[in-house]
Order: structure tokens, then C-alpha cells, then sequence
């Protein structure tokens, strides 16, 4: 059997009919999604990802560029406003084109959240109890020098402590008890109680 001998043009038209590397688009959904100032980026590539007009609803994303087979992705995430967001799946911010079908990346946000906490002065009497807005409560021993909030609130999120079970001989009140949370702990709370 003879050798086959291809010319430099047949070969250059043999290998364009294979075509060139597969190329694949990287795109995904955010979830919880409510603040803007998010931002994704792949190497060069950086895409700002906005919450949806109703604020609930999932949103998508693709990045402008593609990349070739076997070419390595991995995406750094740019937390937006009051929120932390990662990988709605351990590890899959990164990977290698062709390992699946398609690269199509879920990504999970959660609004951030924090304590009250504050100073206790003067409660010198048992059953004072701190009720948040909420309807949640938290019980201050006698003799308490400060207290800690059991509830996470959520950034953004309004609170307003009151006080129950302030005996007719005292009088109680709070300061710095009702505000808006955040993005830190609240630790300026003082609970004063002096005799009437």
C-alpha cells in the first residue's frame, strides 16, 4: 500500500475541517441577591451582577469571554452591600473547561447579621425582662453588669428593645435601644434601673 502524501495545502484545508478548540461560556445564577455591589471576576474578565427589580428573585449571569477546552476558570466573588455570598456547591468557583457539558455556576447570597449587647446598671430586683420588637426575649438576672442579645438581626433590619417587669419602685430605661442594624454588633446598649 502507498503512502498517501498530503501538500502544505492540502493539510492546512484538512485541519480546518477539523474545526479549532471547543470554546465554553461561563454563566451561572445568584441567589438571595438583595444589595448592589456585587462583583465577579475570571482573569481579566470582571462582570458587576445587580439584584433582581422585585429584590427575591434569582438573577443570572455570563462572562464575556469564553474559554477553550481544558483551559482553567476560577471566579472570585466581590461581596456586594450587607451581604456574604460563595459557592452554593463547595468548589465550584473553579475547574477546567470540558470537565462538564456546560459551566454553569450557582452562587448563594445571605444578608449579613449581628448581636445587641450593651451595660446593665442598677438591677438590683429579679424578672426584668429585655423584649426585642420581634417578640423574642431575653431574661437579666439580678445583679447583671451586661447582657448579650440571643438574636441575630439582620443588616438593614430595625430593632427596638423594651423592658418588662421593672417593679413599681424602680424606674428603668434604655439607651441607644432602637435603631437600625449595621454591619457591625451593636455594643453601646446601656439598661439603667434607679429607685423612684
Amino acid at each position: 500500500m502507498k503512502a498517501m502524501y498530503l501538500g502544505p495545502i492540502a493539510l492546512a484545508l484538512a485541519l480546518a475541517g477539523c474545526g479549532g478548540k471547543e470554546s465554553f461560556t461561563i454563566s451561572g445564577t445568584v441567589s438571595g441577591l438583595k444589595y448592589s455591589g456585587m462583583e465577579l471576576t475570571n482573569g481579566g474578565d470582571k462582570i458587576a451582577v445587580n439584584p433582581a427589580p422585585d429584590g427575591t428573585s434569582d438573577v443570572t449571569f455570563q462572562f464575556p469571554n469564553s474559554i477553550d477546552y481544558g483551559d482553567e476558570y476560577e471566579i472570585a466573588i466581590k461581596n456586594p452591600a450587607h451581604q456574604s455570598c460563595g459557592p452554593a456547591i463547595t468548589g465550584a468557583l473553579k475547574g477546567s473547561a470540558g470537565y462538564t457539558q456546560t459551566i454553569n455556576v450557582a452562587i448563594r447570597c445571605s444578608v449579613n447579621a449581628y448581636r445587641l449587647s450593651g451595660t446593665v446598671t442598677g438591677v438590683d430586683f429579679d424578672n426584668l425582662v429585655v423584649i426585642n420588637g420581634n417578640g423574642s426575649e431575653l431574661a437579666v438576672p439580678k445583679a447583671s453588669t451586661g447582657f448579650k442579645y440571643p438574636d441575630d438581626i439582620a443588616s438593614q433590619a430595625s430593632y427596638g428593645l423594651v423592658l418588662r417587669g421593672v417593679p413599681a419602685t424602680r424606674n428603668c430605661s434604655i439607651i441607644n435601644g432602637i435603631g437600625t442594624m449595621g454591619d457591625a454588633d451593636v455594643t453601646n446598649i446601656a439598661i439603667t434601673c434607679v429607685p423612684k
